[in-house]
């Protein structure tokens, strides 16, 4: 399982929760919002979690992503 916390631009609010929405589709993936600009998502392994990360690229043009377990 690997999760990590995504944080997005204040000026990229506005597309976290569809973001959020698009990334449960996934059943490998849970992703949370913790607040206007920051997500918890869990996936079940690597490959899952790089398939979330390069969707971000696509939504996000400012984002950071910090690993919360490995």
């Amino acid at each position: 399982m690997k999760a990590i916390k995504l944080a997005v631009g204040f000026r990229e609010w506005d597309k976290l929760d569809d973001f959020i929405e698009a990334a449960n589709f996934d059943d490998d993936v849970v992703a949370y919002a913790i607040d206007y600009t920051t997500a918890l998502i869990v996936a079940i392994d690597e490959a899952s979690m790089v398939n979330v990360t390069d969707q971000a690229a696509q939504w996000f043009a400012d984002y950071t992503t910090e690993p919360v377990k490995k």
